[in-house]
């Protein structure tokens, strides 16, 4: 199941990027529910919410690969056997691949999906990232469900 749902998200994150990198200009940006929803294409060369430094790019590759070894192993600890937290893991792993693979093979991150609420816009993210966002949401209700 872990396997299934790490490679379905993997793929459905990179197809996507794939799609937007292809038919989209750099900053181009399409209403897809107007008011709220665009799909807007932006590469993210630093790392959460673009922070970047001097020299970072072998840095963001190579820090997230540790973390995310060390997620995977947390797969096998008695600590993390419930539902909530194997699939956060899986959630977090399969966005962390993700957006690794776009670092080795593109130099940056295809990010698109550009929530708004009139002036306000969110950080304009991707499929890996909601994957991240979503397994630790599940690995903090875990915590609290289980008392860990």
């Amino acid at each position: 199941m872990q396997l299934i749902l790490f490679a379905s998200l993997v793929f459905l994150d990179q197809l996507s990027k794939f799609f937007i990198h292809l038919k989209f200009f750099l900053y181009e940006s399409i209403p897809i529910i107007p008011g709220i929803l665009n799909f807007t294409y932006i590469r993210n060369e630093g790392i959460a919410f673009g922070i970047n430094f001097t020299g970072s790019k072998l840095f963001f590759i190579i820090i997230p690969i540790i973390i995310t070894y060390y997620l995977y192993q947390l797969l096998k600890d008695k600590d993390f056997q419930d539902y909530q937290s194997q699939l956060g893991l899986t959630l977090i792993i399969s966005g962390a691949v993700g957006n690794i693979i776009d670092r080795i093979f593109r130099g940056y991150v295809v990010d698109f999906i550009d929530f708004y609420w009139g002036n306000n816009h969110w950080y304009v993210f991707n499929v890996a990232d909601s994957s991240v966002t979503i397994g630790m949401i599940l690995l903090l209700l875990s915590n609290f469900i289980n008392k860990k």
